[in-house]
């Protein structure tokens, strides 16, 4: 059977002491759909995020991750997929030892695969802390497609690229799209085309 997943949000809300970031958040979206989330500064978009991938627990409402029509209640990590650029790397690993630590697989030729893929071959031996912010932002990509997730969150992915960074990050979204479920955390309105479907906080919170 092929893999399914499905995340539902009913009504979710998120407030840090008094201060609400926002509230009455729904929506569905499933493996083969790339869903947006959108808004201004400090509307909420990392944060939802961080929800979804578990990180965060709403104020109120409720979110469920499903895997073939059952609710995923733990090890949800298996499942997921996370880059942001607030995302820690091992700074005293090297490129590579970066990206063998996140892979899970058997097949260590797909180390090398990713790494050359964001164009990094030349920095694998390379620790993270002298890497360059695109760099660092290309390592992230890497540590959170490297598994073949059905579930792909990414906040501000095109984040300190160049252009060929990401001329490689949105042919690896078009490609995982269409199989996986991706969501896509910008204001950046090439990547908001890439998905099918989304949400605008500044218009959920008015």
């Amino acid at each position: 059977m092929h893999e399914r997943y499905l995340i539902e949000a009913s009504n979710l809300s998120r407030r840090f002491g008094k201060s609400r970031i926002f509230r009455g958040i729904s929506f569905s979206v499933e493996s083969g759909e790339c869903f947006f989330i959108t808004g201004p500064n400090g509307s909420g978009k990392s944060t939802l995020v961080q929800i979804i991938a578990g990180l965060q627990k709403p104020s109120e409402g409720k979110l469920a991750i499903k895997l073939n029509g059952k609710e995923i209640l733990e090890s949800l990590w298996r499942h997921i997929g996370f880059a942001s650029p607030a995302m820690n790397l091992y700074e005293r690993l090297t490129v590579y030892e970066n990206a063998s630590f996140a892979f899970r697989g058997k097949d260590k030729s797909l180390i090398n695969h990713y790494i050359s893929l964001f164009g990094l071959g030349k920095h694998k031996d390379k620790e993270a802390r002298i890497l360059s912010s695109g760099l660092r932002q290309r390592l992230r990509l890497i540590t959170a497609m490297i598994n073949s997730p059905g579930i792909v969150l990414l906040d501000e992915p095109g984040s300190n690229l160049d252009v060929e960074g990401k001329d490689v990050l949105f042919r690896e979204i078009e490609k995982i799209k269409k199989e996986s479920l991706v969501i896509i955390a910008s204001n950046d309105p090439e990547e908001l085309k890439l998905c099918h479907k989304g949400i605008d906080l500044a218009k959920q919170n008015s």
